[in-house]
């Protein structure tokens, strides 16, 4: 009988799969490294938030993240800004470049996922897509 763990390890040896060329095409040719990415997600997922925030839900130390940051900075990819009601804080967010990062990873990961898709018949593509979609609803 098939449970949680055995679909939690196949999901585990999968991901890997799929991300494996994107990874180093796409990063390299942005001249992006994966922790940076890393914090290009976070920010995607918040929209917007205090440099505070996004090193305390990273797990990382202050300096750590601000170095990061600054890159991106320096590269295009995100915005800082003083918060508007206390400017001690130090909001971010991503620029118009940032936002254009994001869609163009999700561009090639959604290739990725069409390329392994293929190997489903309909009823098993319908069956995966009603897991997904709920899964996706679970996460959000």
């Amino acid at each position: 009988m098939i449970n949680r763990q055995h679909v939690s390890h196949a999901i585990a040896q999968l991901m890997p799969n799929i991300i494996r060329g994107v990874q180093l095409d796409f990063f390299v040719k942005r001249a992006v490294t994966q922790t940076q990415f890393v914090v290009l997600i976070a920010i995607h997922g918040y929209g917007r938030c205090t440099m505070g925030v996004l090193a305390r839900n990273m797990h990382v130390k202050m300096p750590t993240t601000s170095g990061v940051v600054d890159r991106l900075v320096r590269a295009g990819y995100v915005r800082r800004f003083p918060h508007p009601e206390d400017r001690r804080q130090v909001v971010v967010e991503l620029t118009a470049k940032g936002q254009a990062f994001i869609r163009q990873f999700q561009a090639v990961i959604r290739r990725r996922w069409e390329e392994v898709l293929r190997s489903l018949n309909s009823e098993e593509l319908q069956m995966f897509h009603r897991v997904i979609t709920k899964l996706t609803q679970q996460l959000e």
